[in-house]
Formats: structure tokens, sequence, C-alpha cells
């Protein structure tokens, strides 16, 4: 049985697929239409349905614990756990996934609210900054979409909460601006649809 064409476009993500990613739980939203509301982090979570989730190897990885993630295993819930943040999205192109899969987030120049780094709670918000790709294992055109969670704590909402804002201010250190990124919002996964 040959590759599926998503798997094909998402190996030509990042260098080492092991290292970034953890197949087990992976899910597959793309016939998937939702039926009931689903929360995370006590807001509502719009789930990606339409997309296909690529999960990123995020267990353990932050010294805060796993509580963030809302740890479920491989059942679904439409309700938030305990410490868990809610998800947003992140419309962004195949290089700049890339980036912030093998480092992280990187504050970007001040934009309509400030400087820092932009999420949304909707995935269709997230597409216009989202930069098609042509896969060269597939010819298949692709659009890529990070999966966050964002700590309540660090996030300012803005627009009737369209857009959420992890503000950075000027004058940081990079170190200084890494260890917010951190605390603030982390990418869990990468959505890819075939266009």
């Amino acid at each position: 049985m040959g590759r599926s064409p998503l798997r094909s476009a998402l190996r030509e993500m990042v260098i080492d697929e092991e290292e970034f990613f953890d197949p087990k739980f992976d899910f597959d939203f793309t016939d998937l239409k939702d039926t009931e509301k689903y929360y995370r982090g006590g807001e509502v979570y719009e789930r990606p349905c339409g997309w296909k989730r690529y999960a990123l190897k995020v267990l353990d990885k932050y010294p805060d614990g796993n509580a963030w993630l809302g740890e479920r295993g491989f059942c679904t819930t439409t309700d938030s756990k305990a410490g868990e943040w809610p998800v947003s999205y992140h419309g962004t192109s195949k290089i700049g996934a890339q980036g912030i899969i093998i480092s992280q987030f990187k504050a970007g120049p001040g934009q309509v609210y400030g400087r820092g780094i932009y999420s949304t709670p909707y995935i269709s918000e997230a597409l216009p900054y989202t930069k098609s790709f042509i896969s060269v294992s597939t010819g298949k055109n692709y659009q890529v979409v990070l999966q966050n969670r964002v700590n309540p704590q660090y996030r300012e909402k803005h627009n009737n909460s369209l857009y959420w804002l992890v503000p950075i201010r000027d004058g940081l250190s990079e170190r200084q601006e890494e260890e917010i990124v951190e605390k603030a919002i982390r990418p869990y996964a990468l959505l890819l649809k075939q266009l």
C-alpha cells in the first residue's frame, strides 16, 4: 500500500519527521462535520473539520507539565479539562511552519493590535494568512495551518475575539522573547488540507 498524498506532503515539511511528529495522536478531520459544541480551556473549540491533523511531539516537552494540553489520551470529549489552554490557529506557509516547528514562534513586527504573535480560535480566520504550496512528491496543492494552545494569562483578545495576540514588547532580548513565547503559545499540531 502506498503513502497517502497528505503524508507525502507532510514529509516535505520538516527535516526529521521522527524528531518532531507523534503519529499516535494524528487525527483525520477531513470528512467530519461537528454536530456538538466542543470546549478547550473553557472556550469554544472549533475543530478543524476538513483538515488532516499531524500531532507534534509535545508531551513532557515543557517544564510545567502537560495540563496545558488537556490530556485526553485517545478519547474525544466536548468539555474542558482543568488547567488546559484554549485552542488557536495560525495560518502560515510551508517554510513558516517548518521554522516554528523546529524552533518556536517569533514575534512579528508591529501589526494592527501591536507587536507579537497572532492567532485565532477560528480556522476560517486563519486561512487568509496561509500560503499554499505544491507538493514535490504528489504535485498537489496544500494549505498549512498550525494548531496551538494559548495561555489565557498572556493573551489579548481583539476584534470581538476573532484575533488573539500574545503581545511582545520591543526592546526585549531574544532569550526574553523566547521565554514569553514558551509560556504563552505552543503549537501542538500541523494541519494540512489539499486544495
